[in-house]
């Protein structure tokens, strides 16, 4: 799936930049490995991964950690859109929280391996939710599956590629 969205998103001359937490910079990583994606599609990527980064960096209300935690639906919508001011010439933002590991603000509701999408396109948001079981690279790498398959979905059903 990595590999058809990574083809997907050259073919139509797409850029993306990434805003990661809980995925430390994985997404990105594996949006580099395929022949010329790195040249082609990947811009960047910031890993904020403690909340004095969300704060300081990308300005993330403190109010929005304090309320719904840094692991958050409503912290990762504001990571995107703070993500695209600094990635402006990026066509996609992707931004993810979660619990990767234990720790964190996991809850019965919110257990160790639930992460946050948010997929910025178009200037529309687009928020998923996952849980995901196994070891920690077992999250990671089905997390960029689920991000691979959003990405395709989010901008081939757009009004662009219609």
């Amino acid at each position: 799936m990595l590999k058809q969205c990574c083809d997907y998103l050259q073919q139509h001359q797409l850029t993306i930049a990434f805003i990661e937490s809980a995925s430390s910079g994985y997404l990105s990583s594996q949006f580099s490995i395929y022949k010329n994606s790195g040249a082609n599609i990947l811009l960047g990527g910031l890993v904020s991964y403690d909340p004095s980064i969300k704060i300081n960096i990308l300005k993330i209300d403190p109010f929005l950690i304090k309320n719904y935690s840094a692991e958050s639906a409503q912290v990762t919508d504001a990571m995107a859109i703070q993500g695209k001011k600094l990635f402006s010439q990026a066509d996609v933002i992707v931004a993810c929280t979660g619990l990767l590991k234990s720790g964190g603000s996991e809850s019965i509701e919110k257990p160790e391996g639930t992460f946050f999408i948010t997929i910025l396109y178009q200037q529309h948001i687009h928020s998923f939710r996952y849980f995901i079981a196994g070891s920690v690279l077992d999250r990671l790498n089905q997390l960029t599956e689920y991000v691979a398959q959003d990405l395709l979905n989010v901008i081939s059903n757009s009004s662009d590629f219609n």
